[in-house]
């Protein structure tokens, strides 16, 4: 039997969230979950997470609170994508379950510092992150990898420029990209290329059990405010779960503004090397050029470029009924 690959997760459930976690639980050996603002508040970040782990059958799972404002800068939420409390119009009561003991970063550095084949799947703003790695500072080799749902090779959604997560704390991501640990970032030009409908909803309510039921219901809400929803961080963590549903990745230098008027929180992705001549395909997924430009820096991320939609739905659709 083939062991399951190691993760701690760090989220801000949110909508998404939930559905990600319902992959993982069942395809992933979750070691923690910690909960930082972002979506919604922490009050309900963290409670989201607890009920999680209840709903999937995974109690032992522990789920730890940490950062609920970001390091500089004004807080932003996202209610109008996910509901005040984070999962769309349902309503739940606080779980039974408990949050861990201590502070989230805490139980990330002793984590990282005591494991070596744990990588950090990091779905929410990079808050507790970045204050792990600042904390201590020998993260920067203990943590192999971050697969990460944040930024965008190309246009933002919360600005024209940034991402949600990322231009919620731009200058956690800023320490975390230039932290030297390996990236591989799942953003928006990513995520867009997945579609879940209000007919999507329907199969998954069809298949009738409790954890297909409650994301029926959350997904009535973010589908139904303008017909289609991406499932962002669940579109992420497939790429451990099933990595051939991530069809193209290409290794590039990205930078984090934050000082920019109009681009604070943009994921500055240098593209020279892969500016094709075809005016459809501004960047080509092939390099067209060898020589180098000005400037230029070594490659620090891996961003994801083409997504594979039927078989993320299939896996999808088959997790769900898991839960029966």
């Amino acid at each position: 039997m083939e062991l399951k690959k190691k993760v701690v997760i760090d989220c801000d459930p949110g909508i998404d969230d939930c559905m990600a976690l319902m992959l993982c639980f069942k395809h992933l050996d979750v070691m923690a979950v910690t909960a930082v603002g972002g979506n919604t508040a922490l009050e309900y970040t963290q409670r989201n997470a607890r009920y999680m782990t209840e709903i999937c059958g995974k109690p032992e799972v522990p789920v730890y609170a940490g950062y609920d404002q970001p390091m500089f800068g004004k807080t932003v939420r996202a209610a109008y994508a996910h509901g005040s409390g984070g999962l769309g119009n349902v309503t739940i009561s606080d779980p039974e379950k408990k949050l861990g003991e201590g502070h989230a970063i805490d139980r990330l550095i002793d984590i990282f510092m005591n494991n070596d084949d744990v990588t950090l799947v990091a779905l929410g703003p990079l808050t507790n992150v970045a204050q792990a790695i600042l904390k201590e500072p020998r993260l920067k080799e203990r943590i192999p990898e971050i697969v990460c749902m944040g930024g965008s090779g190309t246009a933002g959604n919360f600005s024209a420029a940034a991402e949600f997560n990322i231009y919620v704390d731009p200058e956690a991501a800023k320490i975390v990209f230039e932290s030297g640990i390996p990236i591989r970032m799942v953003g928006l030009n990513l995520t867009r290329q997945n579609r879940i409908d209000l007919k999507d909803v329907e199969e998954i309510r069809s298949i009738g059990n409790k954890v297909s039921d409650f994301a029926a219901e959350m997904l009535e809400f973010s589908a139904g405010a303008d017909g289609r929803c991406s499932l962002c961080d669940a579109c992420t963590v497939v790429w451990l779960i099933d990595p051939e549903i991530i069809k193209k990745s290409l290794h590039v230098h990205v930078d984090v503004e934050t000082k920019g008027e109009f681009t604070r929180g943009m994921t500055v992705c240098d593209w020279r090397e892969y500016m094709d001549m075809d005016p459809k395909q501004d960047i080509a997924h092939e390099k067209v050029a060898e020589h180098p430009f000005a400037g230029m820096k070594e490659p620090n991320v891996e961003v994801a470029m083409e997504f594979d939609q039927p078989r993320f739905r299939k896996l999808l659709m088959d997790t769900l009924r898991m839960y029966g």
